[in-house]
């Protein structure tokens, strides 16, 4: 009894001295973890090398770049039967394509990528909009309860009859798992064809579908299925713990490994087109029953009759073709995969598309539009297109949009009669900078007219007059995918202390002053003084200079209001709305302004919006509009300006804001 007792102390001392340090978790030991953890992986991180810390980078880098082109829309190409180009790797088709969608980002791919036989579930009632496209991880503890519920069964346990039902419930329950697409889904598959080969032996019922003849022998067909995963993966027999479940399945594994079942060959070369084993591993990753494998320099692998999934991942840009292929005899010939897929999804897809061509929603069999629903979840954030070059005609492409809430088919585009360029007009104003500009002294406005002996000490002439523009902006752009071209006019009023531009009139192929001829009637010689003080201006060896004066004939100067700006560019266009004219873009222009005398060129940044509470239609949209430029004027030869003085090369930068509309 006094034993117990101090027994029951020792246990209530060690509890209270204990207990302290794990009251608070929040409290300074777990701080200190923490922290110490933080340290920890920044030292980790620290002791990294240079090469590890380039492949983590690398990475990152390319999980972002994977992540970007999962948003973009991807067009798949139906190539036109018996034609040898014009597919989905023809540029020509690409720019058309990227035109009429308006998506100059848009991805491209084969017909055969479209092809989701593995994936479709075999329940026909489930319409081609609730087709699940990847086995869920929630269907696999749902599979593990059962087999766990099935394996506690000892084989006296039932009737036959009882086990040829768990047998039917079990074979029910594999569509859970209806297309091995990862090595997750290998386990729980293999575990419930040995459960489903475990009822039907107990059954005592050789029939199929539980035994079926397999090359020359008639094998519990489950037992065989559960072998042949087994094969690929001899890890898998490890977690079969009842011994006799085991020993059947490794005596169907010792025959497959040792031969005695025959193969079929796998072949993912295409008809009438070689098979270039580097293009190809550098698209595509084969997977089969979710485990990677590569085909020869043929395109060929074998595989065993039975049951094989068969799923091309593609490896930067998402999902490929998936195929459920289920063979128990043999015809001694190849099983091309690719090509099996061509022909539905190119010639009998084609086919049912241009049946009824125009139609806006064209009927197409439930196969075809479950295909197109399956690939539409697994890229869940793109939007999917459909292209037909006509009669291999890549600018005659019909085009479809695949439209997720109905499952139909849309027509977007037919034949050559859309117009594959985009236009923008657009009108601004803003606020512009110019110092290559002049402006008559807002003393001497009223005059029309000065003579061109008088501007070099004339201070009607100011040349430091400040020389803020404010722009009137009329421009016409085209749109084709990224690339952009525009042409404009731009009028601007000097917005300066003087009241309006001062230029010489241009005269091409006159020189700037007038020379008149000394034999001319009427023609007086005077001496110069352009200062009026009475003493003739003297040239540089004390002469005075002398001039001939014909009348009223002088050169005049240009005066106006608002000077002309006419000008043509070209640039890109970036994000999803290129092709339209919305989003950032840059550009570079080149143009000719008559006052002053000058070449402008200027680049530009610019961003075009669609604003949200305005009308739209289908072509006819409205913008709004932001461009900075920055830039030079060159004055030419000539010009007021560099008689004056001024540097030939001027600066020239600016902002405008702009409303337009493009069709």
């Amino acid at each position: 009894m006094l034993l117990r007792v101090l027994v029951a102390l020792l246990s209530l001392v060690g509890v209270l001295t204990v207990t302290p340090a794990f009251a608070d978790p929040g409290g300074p030991s777990s701080t200190v973890d923490a922290s110490e953890r933080a340290f920890k992986k920044k030292k980790e991180k620290d002791d990294m090398s240079e090469e590890e810390k380039d492949a983590e980078q690398a990475e990152a880098e390319a999980k972002a770049e994977r992540e970007r082109k999962a948003k973009l829309a991807r067009v798949v190409v139906l190539k036109w039967e018996g034609t040898k180009s014009a597919d989905w790797q023809d540029e020509t088709v690409r720019r058309n394509v990227r035109s009429r969608i308006d998506r100059p980002e848009a991805m491209f791919f084969p017909e055969v990528d479209l092809y989701q036989n593995g994936r479709t579930v075999k329940d026909r009632t489930v319409i081609p909009v609730m087709q699940p496209a990847i086995v869920p991880d929630t269907n696999v503890p749902r599979v593990m309860a059962a087999i766990d519920s099935v394996s506690a069964i000892p084989w006296n346990g039932l009737q036959p009859f009882e086990w040829r039902q768990k047998a039917d419930e079990l074979r029910a329950l594999a569509e859970d798992l209806w297309f091995i697409d990862r090595v997750e889904l290998r386990e729980p598959m293999f575990l419930l064809y040995a459960q489903i080969g475990r009822a039907a032996e107990n059954a005592n019922d050789s029939s199929p579908p539980y035994y079926e003849q397999v090359g020359p022998f008639s094998v519990n067909y489950y037992y065989y299925l559960a072998a042949t995963l087994a094969y690929q993966e001899p890890a898998l027999m490890s977690k079969l713990t009842d011994q006799d479940l085991s020993g059947s399945v490794g005596i169907m594994l010792q025959q497959i490994q040792q031969g005695s079942f025959p193969t079929i060959p796998l072949d993912f070369e295409q008809e009438g087109v070689d098979f270039d084993p580097e293009w190809f591993n550098d698209q595509y990753e084969v997977r089969l029953n979710g485990i990677p494998v590569e085909p020869d320099s043929r395109g060929q692998m074998d595989v065993f009759l039975g049951r094989t999934d068969i799923y091309l991942v593609r490896k930067d840009t998402g999902h490929g073709l998936s195929e459920r292929l289920e063979v128990s005899k043999l015809d001694d010939k190849n099983y091309f995969v690719r090509d099996v897929a061509r022909k539905k999804m190119g010639k009998e897809f084609i086919d049912q598309l241009f049946l009824h061509k125009n139609e806006c929603n064209p009927e197409v069999d439930g196969d075809i539009l479950n295909f197109l629903a399956i690939y539409a979840k697994l890229h869940d954030q793109a939007e999917i297109y459909i292209a037909v070059p006509e009669t291999g005609n890549p600018n005659k492409m019909w085009i479809w949009r695949y439209v997720r809430e109905s499952g139909q088919l849309k027509l977007v585009g037919g034949g050559p009669d859309g117009f594959p360029v985009r236009f923008a007009a657009v009108f601004s104003t803003g606020l512009l900078y110019n110092n290559g500009s002049m402006a008559v002294d807002k003393d001497f406005s009223d005059e029309e007219s000065l003579a061109p002996d008088d501007v070099a000490n004339d201070r009607r002439v100011n040349v430091d007059l400040s020389p803020a523009t404010i722009p009137f902006n009329f421009e016409l752009r085209g749109h084709y995918n990224r690339l952009m071209v525009n042409i404009g006019a731009e009028a601007g009023f000097e917005a300066g202390e003087g009241q309006g531009w001062l230029e010489y009139y241009q005269t091409p192929g006159e020189p700037t002053t007038i020379t008149v001829d000394p034999e001319a009637s009427g023609c007086d010689t005077v001496e110069l003084d352009s200062d009026g003080d009475g003493n003739p201006d003297l040239d540089e060896n004390g002469d005075p200079i002398l001039v001939r004066e014909c009348g009223q004939i002088a050169t005049v100067l240009n005066q106006k209001t608002f000077n002309r700006h006419l000008y043509m560019g070209a640039g890109v266009v970036l994000l999803r709305d290129a092709g339209i004219g919305f989003g950032p873009r840059f550009a570079f222009r080149v143009g000719w302004t008559n006052l002053p005398h000058a070449i402008v060129t200027t680049g530009h940044f610019g961003w075009a919006i669609q604003p949200g509470f305005l009308p739209a239609g289908e072509r006819v949209r409205p913008l709004l509009d932001i461009d900075g430029r920055g830039g030079a004027a060159f004055l030419v030869k000539k010009s007021l300006g560099k008689d004056n003085g001024k540097q030939t090369v001027q600066g020239v930068f600016g902002l405008t804001l702009g409303i337009g509309m493009t069709f």
